[in-house]
This record gives C-alpha cells, sequence and structure tokens, in this order.
C-alpha cells in the first residue's frame, strides 16, 4: 500500500509512486511465514546442531591441570642466616615488573627443555603423536635443531602462564589429553624452577668466597708484622696504651701522654686570652672615638661586665630619636607648622638628646674597665705556657709516629674480622637461601575435560539457527525466481549494514544521513524583524510592532559616558594620597555638606568627583594641614541612580547607573540572556512607564541601519521577551522542546534537523503537526520525505507547536531480525574457528 495520501494508484503506464513495493508484516503473518517455510527452517535448524554434535564427538576431550604459586615478599623462615637478603617490594611500581619477568621466566625455552628430557615427554601419545616416525632417531642429549624446535613449541602451545589481576599470584596450568600428565607436568615446572634458581645461587656463591678467602690470608700476614712494630715502638719511648669501649661497644686502643695535654690545653687557654685582650682593647678605642652604646649592642657578651641596663638604655634612646627625625622631616615637607603631630615631635627630640649624652659617658668607664682586667690576665698565661712547653717537646715526635702505626693496626684488624665474618654467612645462607616462589595449590589431576563443552555449543548453535532460519524464510518470501536473487540478498545486506545503528551527529548540527537539506533558496525567506509578530508571552502587540524608541535622553547619553553630579544621599569615599588618616566613608547630608577630619564640613552639592577633590585640596591649604595635598573622591553609590533589568535573563535585578548605561552593557550586567529569551526587548523609562519601546536585538552586529544598542536613563526598565517552544516527539533521535525566536521563525524541516532528524525505523510519510488555536487542537499530516527533498512546502512553525513522527513495526522488525541473524551467525563462527585453533 502508498506510504502518504499523495500516492495515487491509476492504471496506465504511470510510475509506482515510492514506496508501493514495500511490504510490512505482523506477528501473525510472520507465524505464517514460519508455517509455510518449515521444510527450510527445519532443515536449516536441524543441520547446524547435526553439524554441531558431530563436531562433539569427534573432538578429543582436553584436560587442563591448574597450579598457583604467589611471589615471596617476606622470609620463609624466621631463621634468616643471609642478612642482606632483598625481598620483593610491595609497590605498585616494581610488583608489577617483578611479575611479568617471573611469568616470562616460567616460560623459558631452557626450563621447557628439562622438563621435556626429565618427563620424557616426546614418548607420551598424550603430548605428541607418532613422534618417533617423524624424527627417527631422536637423542634427548643430542636432539637435532628441528626435533628441539617442534618439541618446544608443543610445549609453549599448551602451556598457559598468567599473573592474577590485582594479586602477587602466578596461575601455572598444562593442557593435554592425559590428565594425570597435565597435573604432573605443572607441578614438575614449578619445582624445577625453584631449583634452578637454588643451583645458581649455591654455585655464585661458592666461587666468590674462594676467591675471598686468598685475599684474607695476605691481608692477615700484613696486620701481624704492624701488630710487631707497633708492640716495639711502644717499649722503645715508654707508652702506655689502654682500651676504653666505644659508643657502639667496640673496645678503642688509646694512649695516655699528660704532658702533651697540659700543653695543648695551657696553648689553647693563652690565644683565647690574647684574643680577647685585642678584642677589648680596640671596643676602648672605638667607644671613646664613635657612639659606645652602638659599641656594646654589636657585643651582647659584654653587657652583663658594664652593669646594670648596659647599653640597651642608651642604644633605645638613640633609636628612638630617629626614628622621631625620618617622622619629623617627612611631616615638614609635606605639613603645616600647625600640624598637631609636628609640635609634639619637636618637644620629644630635645629631651631625648639629653638623656643621650648621660649614658654615653657611663658606658666609656666601663670599656676601659674590661680592657686592664684582659690585659692582666694574657701576662699570666703566658707564664705557665713557657713552664709547660720544655717539658712537652720531647714526646712531640714520638707521638706522631706512633698515631700512624696504631691507625694502620686497626684498619688492618677491623677489615680482615669484616671480610671472615662476611665469608662464613655466605657459606651457610648458600645452601637455605629460600625461593623467589613459594607454592599456594599444587596441581591436582583434573576430572573434567575443557572442552568439548557439549551443552554450550549446542545452546549457542540453536540460538543462532533459530535467527538464521527466521530471516532466511523471510529472503525466501521477498526475492523473486530468476538472476535477481543475488542482487536482492546484496541489497538487504548493505540495507542492515547502513541502517543497523544510531545516526552519528556531525559538525553542523545535523545527524549524518538522516536529513539532506536542498541547495536551492528556501521558500520561506528571512522574517524582517520589524514585522516580527507580537510577543508570546503576554506583551501588547500594539507596542511591540512599534519603532524602536529614540526618545529623549539626559544630556550627553548619546556621547561619552555620563559623570553624574554629587546628590544628597550619595555615599562618598573620600581619601589622601599621602594621609592614611584622612580616609573617611561619608553619606552627603540633606544640605549638600560632608564632615570630614582636620577640616570639618565641605560641601560638594552638584559637583562632579574631580570637582570635589578640588574643594577638599583647598580646604587642606586654608586649615594649614596639608601643603600639597591630592584629595581623591569616589561616589560608592548614589541615590537613585539606578535601571531594572527584568524578563528572560541570568541574573534580573535593580543595577546601579555608571560608566556603562547602554542596553548590552545592562545585559551584561546581569550575566546575560537566559537559555530561553527571545530578541525582542522592551524600554520603559522613567517618564512614562506604561509605554513599551520594542528593541529587536542583532546577535550578529551586520544591521548598521537600525539602532539595536540604545543609551538608557537612570530609572528605566529593560523587560527581555521570553523565546516560545516546539515539541518534537516520537521516533526521532532526541526528542524535546526546543526554542523558537518569535522574531528570526522556525519550520518543521528546521524543528526535525534540532532533533537530530528521524530514526530508520520511523514512518517518516505519517508525520502530524498538532497545533492548539482558538477553535480547538488542528492536526495536519505531514510527508516529512518529500519536505525535505523539497516537492512539499515547508511549514512554518509556531509556539507550543507539536510535531509527531510515528514509528513503523515492520521496518523495526525486520531490522532487528536481520541485524540479529548476521550477528549470531558471525559470533558462531569466530567462537567455534578459535576452539577449534586452542585444540588442534
Amino acid at each position: 500500500m502508498p506510504d502518504s495520501p499523495d500516492d495515487d494508484v491509476k492504471p496506465g503506464p504511470v510510475s509506482k509512486p515510492e514506496g508501493a513495493d514495500r511490504r510490512s508484516y505482523s506477528l501473525l503473518e510472520l507465524a505464517g511465514v514460519m508455517r509455510r517455510r518449515r521444510s527450510f527452517v527445519r532443515g536449516t535448524v536441524g543441520g547446524l546442531l547435526l553439524l554441531c554434535l558431530i563436531y562433539c564427538l569427534i573432538v578429543p576431550n582436553q584436560y587442563e591441570a591448574t597450579a598457583r604459586v604467589a611471589l615471596r615478599m617476606q622470609a620463609a623462615s624466621s631463621l634468616n642466616l643471609d642478612a642482606s637478603e632483598a625481598f620483593s617490594p610491595a609497590s605498585i611500581l616494581s610488583t608489577p615488573l617483578q611479575l611479568e619477568t617471573l611469568v616470562n621466566e616460567l616460560r623459558a625455552r631452557q626450563l621447557a627443555w628439562r622438563i621435556i628430557t626429565g618427563l620424557r615427554l616426546y614418548e607420551s601419545d598424550a603430548f605428541v603423536r607418532n613422534f618417533e616416525g617423524r624424527f627417527p632417531g631422536f637423542d634427548a642429549g643430542n636432539p637435532g635443531a628441528e626435533a628441539q624446535n617442534y618439541l618446544l613449541d608443543r610445549f609453549a602451545k599448551r602451556l598457559h602462564v598468567r599473573a592474577l589481576p590485582r594479586t602477587l599470584l602466578i596461575e601455572v596450568g598444562f593442557q593435554s589429553k592425559d590428565a594425570a600428565l597435565s597435573a604432573k607436568v605443572a607441578n614438575e615446572l614449578i619445582r624445577s624452577f625453584m631449583a634452578q634458581e637454588s643451583e645458581g645461587r649455591t654455585s655464585a656463591t661458592m666461587q666468590a668466597s674462594a676467591w675471598l678467602d686468598g685475599q684474607l690470608k695476605t691481608l692477615t700476614a700484613q696486620v701481624a708484622i704492624k701488630e710487631k712494630q707497633l708492640a716495639a715502638f711502644e717499649r722503645e719511648h715508654g707508652f702506655v696504651s689502654t682500651q676504653q669501649a666505644s659508643a657502639a661497644g667496640a673496645p678503642i686502643e688509646t694512649l695516655h701522654d699528660p704532658a702533651v695535654q697540659q700543653i695543648d690545653e695551657a696553648g689553647r687557654l693563652l690565644a683565647m686570652a690574647g684574643g680577647d685582650r685585642i678584642l677589648r682593647e680596640a671596643l676602648y678605642t672605638q667607644a671613646q672615638q664613635g657612639n659606645p652604646e652602638q659599641v656594646l649592642a654589636a657585643n651582647p657578651e659584654l653587657q652583663a661586665e658594664m652593669g646594670p641596663g648596659g647599653a640597651a638604655l642608651a642604644q633605645q634612646l638613640r633609636t628612638h630619636m630617629s626614628e622621631i627625625a625620618v617622622e619629623l622631616a617627612q611631616l615638614r615637607a609635606e605639613r603645616g607648622p600647625n600640624y598637631p603631630r609636628v609640635v609634639e615631635l619637636q618637644r620629644a627630640q630635645a629631651d631625648l638628646e639629653s638623656q643621650l649624652k648621660a649614658e654615653d659617658a657611663n658606658l666609656i668607664e666601663a670599656f676601659g674597665r674590661t680592657w686592664k682586667a684582659a690585659v692582666d690576665r694574657e701576662a699570666l698565661l703566658r707564664q705557665q705556657l713557657d713552664a709547660r712547653m720544655a717539658e712537652g717537646l720531647r714526646q712531640n715526635d714520638a707521638a706522631i709516629q706512633y698515631s700512624v702505626l696504631h691507625e694502620e693496626v686497626v684498619a688492618g684488624r677491623e677489615l680482615s674480622n669484616r671480610l671472615r665474618q662476611r665469608i662464613e654467612e655466605a657459606r651457610l645462607a648458600a645452601g637455605v637461601h629460600p625461593s623467589s616462589i613459594t607454592v599456594v595449590d599444587p596441581a591436582l589431576a583434573p576430572f573434567k575435560p575443557v572442552s568439548p563443552d557439549m551443552p554450550l555449543y549446542l545452546a549457542i548453535t540453536l540460538f543462532a539457527a533459530l535467527w538464521i532460519a527466521l530471516g532466511g524464510a523471510l529472503l525466501l518470501e521477498q526475492i523473486r525466481p530468476g538472476l535477481k536473487t543475488l542482487a536482492v540478498c546484496l541489497l538487504l545486506l548493505a540495507a542492515v549494514q547502513g541502517r543497523g545503528q544510531a545516526p552519528t551527529p556531525s559538525t553542523s548540527g545535523l545527524p549524518t544521513g538522516v536529513v539532506k537539506l536542498p541547495a536551492d533558496v528556501p521558500a520561506h525567506p528571512q522574517v524582517n524583524p520589524k514585522e516580527a509578530p507580537p510577543i508570546w508571552n503576554g506583551a501588547n502587540p500594539a507596542d511591540a510592532a512599534a519603532v524602536p524608541d529614540t526618545a529623549a535622553r539626559p544630556a550627553g547619553a548619546l556621547g561619552a559616558a555620563m559623570a553624574l553630579p554629587i546628590a544628597a544621599g550619595d555615599f562618598l569615599d573620600v581619601s589622601e594620597f599621602r594621609t592614611p588618616e584622612f580616609h573617611a566613608t561619608v553619606r552627603v547630608a540633606a544640605d549638600g555638606t560632608v564632615m570630614l577630619p582636620l577640616v570639618g564640613q565641605v560641601s560638594l552639592l552638584g559637583l562632579s568627583e574631580q570637582d570635589a577633590s578640588g574643594a577638599i585640596n583647598k580646604a587642606l591649604v586654608e586649615h594649614g594641614m596639608l601643603l600639597h595635598p591630592q584629595a581623591a573622591v569616589l561616589v560608592l553609590s548614589a541615590a537613585g541612580q539606578d535601571v531594572s533589568v527584568l524578563g528572560e535573563v541570568a541574573r534580573p535585578g535593580v543595577y546601579p547607573y555608571t560608566v556603562h548605561h547602554r542596553l548590552l552593557d545592562v545585559i551584561s550586567a546581569a550575566s546575560g540572556l537566559g537559555p530561553n529569551a527571545g530578541r525582542l526587548v522592551s524600554v520603559f523609562h522613567r517618564e512614562d512607564p506604561h509605554t513599551a519601546h520594542p528593541i529587536v536585538l542583532d546577535p550578529s552586529g551586520t544591521d548598521s541601519k537600525a539602532d539595536h544598542n540604545p543609551e538608557l536613563a537612570p530609572g528605566d526598565t529593560v523587560l527581555v521577551s521570553r523565546a516560545g517552544l516546539v515539541y518534537v516527539v516520537g521516533d526521532v533521535v532526541r526528542p524535546g522542546g526546543f526554542a523558537v525566536d518569535p522574531v528570526q521563525g522556525l519550520t518543521v524541516v528546521q524543528a526535525l534537523s534540532l532533533a537530530w532528524g528521524a530514526t530508520p525505523n520511523a514512518s517518516a510519510a505519517k508525520a502530524i503537526l498538532i497545533r492548539d488555536q482558538q477553535g480547538g487542537r488542528t492536526l495536519t499530516t505531514l510527508n516529512l520525505h518529500r519536505m525535505i527533498r523539497g516537492q512539499d512546502p515547508d511549514l512554518v512553525v509556531h509556539d507550543r507547536d507539536i510535531l509527531f513522527v510515528p514509528d513503523s513495526t515492520a521496518k523495526a522488525l525486520m531490522n532487528k531480525t536481520l541485524e540479529a541473524a548476521i550477528q549470531s551467525a558471525v559470533g558462531v563462527s569466530i567462537y567455534a574457528g578459535l576452539v577449534y585453533s586452542q585444540r588442534f
């Protein structure tokens, strides 16, 4: 039957309308097709099940034995003889690398060949068939390269080693036709790996120990010679050495020579006394010529000898006087002589000068006393050093030689002891060092084969056969006998390939493959903003159709930014560049005056910010407070100078009328337009609040004839209109409501493109446009196929219109059936091929 009412069937040579050969099926018709094609269905299902059953019967059973080992993170026993043993750290960076390395070591060809020759797998039919016939005269001790590679490849295919995710476990599995052989090979592989690790470690330890034994003998002979030389030197010079325990517990030999120690102590005391005498003489001289309190402040250790107070009081007085002098110089450069702070600082400066002179005289006298005491102490220590020097010179040379010999003996003993202890520990630990892995679960002989799994294979085959049979039956109903059969099948497969998935959105906003707009000019031209329809949210149509207003504005509104005069009730921020205490935030009184610090009342009524700053500067100079004032005035808030922004904006509210006061400026201050905003804006002036002046926004900025961004006046109200909504529902890719600007308008094809077009299962030829009018709801049937191709006019949609696109049951069932059948057949083929390749 035809897809739309416009397609009439007429006799004669007239061509058939589009979609006349299409046919849809209901559930009853599908059941009838299955009954008519029951022979084909039975043959397809039965044949596939029979092939699957034969495959399961002829394929030999495969058994897989699995063992698990763990990467060792700590010592296997509490008796650990190897102190330098490094265990595997539990780190997210190192552990995966260690597990991967261990897995590759278990797959090594050398270890695999050890298992093959140890268990003589080449003689087992469960591992390899007719090996003697293929490689006659095989010798495991001297195998040929071809035979060895063949056995290693067979072993690698049957061996499965993998690390378990998020654990330190490794699973080792081996497949074979013999269950006992699978378990035996898996366990032998783990045992051989552990034995191979132990053999390599023991061999390396023994080789290193043999070399170290020779070095130890040579070192011991050298230490014995040095000890004899040291003993002879002690007897010759009469030295006495004793052993004392160190902090670590080891004994240390110490040489006792009292004469040398006494000379060192006397020399150290004399040097300190000489330095102290020179320092105190220099301080006394510097105090006489300069500032004594600064000298004492630089040497705080002398303040206790100078008596109570010392230089602290004098230093504080001088610091305070310097601060006063700096502050007084700054104030005299900017402030007048009557400034209160200037008078106060002059009096404090005179008092500090008199106190400072008395403190300096006391400090100079104290410095002289400390210098004379240092001179007497130095002379006494020098006499003591001369008496001890003669006695200590005799023992100095002998002590130096003894120290050199003693250090050589001690170093040789320590090195030989450490080397001997290390050799003994390495020999003991070589035989008991544990392996890097521990066996968690040994492999057991499996009782159930891993393949073939007959129930699973039959279930998969039955499911795929039913879909293939259903698809084949539908194909047999559609195709015609003859040479066209192959062409029709290829077209159906191409349709399933192209329409089996949802359309992909393109960069232009339209789904790829859903709609294709004609290249010619659209039937509906662009709407003129001056002829826009009335506002959809309830505004007066007569006001909306009016011409944008260019009524009177305040002076200067069309030029540069307006500077509003200061009026009563305004908040002002008053500050001076170099006087922080002058800063104040004040409100203008009813008489236009403000109360400011230092100057009192100042009249600012009717002045601009710049003129108000000049008036305050003049008042500061007249009162003798500042010589060169730089006052600044900022209007924080102006009383009654604001603009209201309402409607479809992000943040409606009242905003101050500042430097930026055009229409787009106040909309930007309200955080921009809302998601449902239209292009029509109404402006209500304070002098005429009941008359709306419509303004059409120009987002593109290309219309230079009309004023789309007029100036506003204080007290104006801006109302942003709401855009309409058109709903697209039914079998479309993205159903929902879409905004429609009342000025620009929207058509049916444009609304369908906003919903990403119709789905492959939609009946686009039977779409319905639902519209609410005064007389009731009207329904209009649309053929979207013809409308997209430009064969039918593209209708304009209005606010609250509903575009409904129905779905087609026949298309959905046919697409799902063919897609499922092809996917099932491909999946079964891939799975069967994988299973067969793993078993043979």
